[in-house]
């Protein structure tokens, strides 16, 4: 084979090379699913849904889920008092450490309660359940709680979650 003869072979199989490469990327492309947005479902709607709760039990639901809603907020204005004095303590001079730790304690002691508070909630909701709704319960909450978590805070209104998880209070990115 002379090397005109070789250009050109290599040449051409360089052309297929490359129209198989860009229809295998078109067909990729082309040919993938694509995911379907996740409804945008709050842990209340979830709950009802998967436990398949009945009138009576919705209306038990939404009055818990009030109670909780407002309950926790009263603790998470608390837990953010209690954040505020400890910061200010950077500005304060002779500061000891047992100052320190007493303020923090304060901060601790009133996480503990809103954690104690969502899990009473919990509770009351999982004792409004029939024995097959509570093995379904205990097998969601966690999921349940993670749905929390992913939620923005209410801000004003009626929102139909109970807020953050116990505990965050972290304010959201770029604030």
């Amino acid at each position: 084979m002379n090397a005109g003869t070789k250009n050109k072979l290599i040449t051409w199989l360089l052309l297929l090379l490359l129209v198989a490469n860009a229809a295998t990327i078109t067909l990729f492309w082309l040919g993938r699913k694509k995911q379907p947005p996740q409804p945008n479902r709050s842990p209340k709607e979830f709950l009802i849904k998967e436990l398949k709760m009945d009138a009576r039990q919705q209306e038990q639901f939404a009055l818990l889920v009030k109670e909780h809603r407002d309950g926790a907020e009263q603790l998470r204005v608390k837990i953010k008092k209690a954040k505020e004095a400890f910061f200010d303590l950077l500005g304060a001079t002779g500061i000891t450490d047992s100052i320190k730790q007493a303020t923090a304690k304060q901060v601790s002691v009133q996480t503990e309660q809103l954690d104690l508070f969502t899990l009473d909630h919990f509770q009351k909701v999982r004792a409004l359940c029939t024995g097959e709704q509570q093995k379904i319960f205990d097998g969601i909450i966690k999921e349940v709680i993670g749905m929390m978590g992913q939620q923005p805070p209410p801000a004003g209104g009626d929102k139909d979650h109970a807020g953050p998880p116990p505990g965050d209070e972290r304010p959201p990115p770029g604030e």
